[in-house]
């Protein structure tokens, strides 16, 4: 996103930049982008007003890759250099906190720059993690390690002096790249080899929470449906956390415990796409703040999106981190959903009920274990032993929706939705995913969302 951003504005003029990708692990494809200069083929594919698009166009905005473990007094170096003014960050989810290693790798930075440049321009940080209020977080990530650390106050002041922290939003499906049976007939079409091409939609969106002069240090709005710089990105990030964020981490267990593979399949699947319409404009869309008529206009296009026919987006990747997104883009619309109505979202409960029965043979899938480890393992010592009792899959139930340490809050306390969130479990393991949703197609609810996403 970041590099498509810089190109398109460096193309247009608006924009002089380049690029230098720093590998926070030793896995990535560093030496890839070196063999190639930086340079890689973007392939847009998907729907613009309901009719099919493909653009294509080679990407030169990168410089050079650095790989953090083995290469950091060259990181260092670039960090030093005064004509760096912009640092964007994309570690995930689960590397936005404290005790992963990005937050202690840019404090490391920040400080060399305090030591070596303290006078050189100001210098803008921008996380792209889908983490609410982003900027001021990680800036706060920051300030505890500094005092951790014991840099000093001067740091501290150097920092609030010339170091700003912006919230952004990216709003993009990008697949990476194609497997190489689907890669080989592209390339031949392109008439070279690229083993970085890269598949992602026509839909581009990047909200950065800034004022004037970080837009003047970073002028990548040539395009201003694609980057947005406004003093408060609210909107954009809610619009998309809830609806199509919590639209994807909502339904993955599903499909995945459907034996269905890709967001594509799904949103074509009878039940599985119907399942998709009833919690975006059913439940989704009532429980967030947006105007009605905004949010159900997203959430078609949300829709349209998912179908994208050329888009290899899977679900199991999509689940990585599962319990992370659930508390970030799911928990909210099923709290704002009970206090709105005042009874309990019926799609959501299944699908945080197909979360549940998903884990309990893929534990190994979430990085973030508590929630098997805590409760499962409470109730069922050893789940290989065979279908669960009713008993224990309404004490695992119980005790899962009341870890208010885990949610944020505790859901059990929520009208109803511990009863449904029961009876959508109960239903998984007797029934399986078809006879879940077949009974979730009886409810009021599902007709109405059905006719809203027309």
């Amino acid at each position: 996103m970041c590099a498509a951003c810089v190109d398109e504005a460096n193309g247009a003029g608006g924009f002089d930049g380049r690029i230098v990708v720093v590998q926070s692990t030793p896995h990535g494809r560093a030496n890839v982008i070196n063999a190639q200069d930086g340079l890689f083929t973007l392939l847009e594919r998907g729907f613009e007003d309901g009719a099919p698009v493909e653009r294509t166009r080679l990407v030169g905005s990168i410089s050079r890759a650095l790989v953090a473990d083995a290469e950091w007094p060259a990181v260092r170096e670039v960090v030093v250099r005064p004509e760096l003014q912009t640092i964007v960050s994309n570690v995930t989810e689960a590397g936005f906190r404290p005790d992963a290693g990005f937050p202690p790798k840019l404090t490391d930075l920040l400080y060399t720059r305090f030591e070596r440049l303290p006078d050189g321009p100001p210098l803008f940080v921008i996380p792209t993690e889908l983490v609410d209020a982003n900027g001021p977080r990680l800036a706060a990530m920051v300030g505890r390690l500094a005092d951790r650390l014991e840099r000093g106050p001067e740091f501290r002041d150097w920092l609030a002096r010339r170091v700003r922290f912006c919230s952004s939003l990216v709003d993009r499906i990008t697949t990476g790249t194609p497997a190489p049976d689907t890669r080989a007939p592209l390339e031949r079409r392109l008439g070279y080899a690229d083993a970085l091409l890269t598949v992602t939609e026509p839909h581009c969106l990047w909200a950065i929470e800034a004022d004037p002069e970080t837009r003047g240090a970073f002028a990548i709005d040539v395009t201003p449906e694609s980057v947005i710089f406004a003093p408060d990105i609210a909107f954009y990030r809610e619009r998309k956390l809830r609806l199509l964020n919590g639209a994807h981490s909502v339904t993955a267990p599903l499909a995945l415990l459907a034996g269905v593979r890709t967001v594509r399949e799904a949103a074509e699947h009878p039940r599985l796409g119907a399942f998709l319409r009833h919690v975006l404009f059913a439940e989704i869309v009532p429980a967030t703040d947006l105007p009605t008529e905004t949010a159900e206009a997203f959430a078609r296009t949300v829709l349209d999106r998912f179908r994208n026919p050329w888009l290899e987006h899977e679900w199991r990747v999509i689940a990585t981190n599962q319990t992370a997104k659930l508390r970030l883009r799911v928990v909210p619309s099923i709290v704002g959903f009970g206090v709105k109505r005042g009874r309990a979202p019926q799609g959501l409960a299944l699908g945080f009920a197909a979360y549940l029965r998903w884990v309990r043979s893929n534990a190994a899938a979430d990085v973030d274990l508590p929630l098997i480890v805590r409760h499962w393992q409470g109730v069922e010592p050893d789940p290989a032993a065979g279908p669960a009792l009713a008993s224990t899959l309404e004490r695992v139930v119980a005790g899962a929706l009341a870890d208010a340490e885990l949610w944020g809050v505790n859901l059990a306390d929520l009208p109803g939705f511990l009863e449904a969130t029961t009876r959508s479990l109960l239903l998984l393991e007797r029934d399986g995913v078809d006879g879940a949703l077949e009974a979730l197609c009886g409810t009021p609810e599902h007709a109405a969302s059905d006719r809203a996403a027309r």
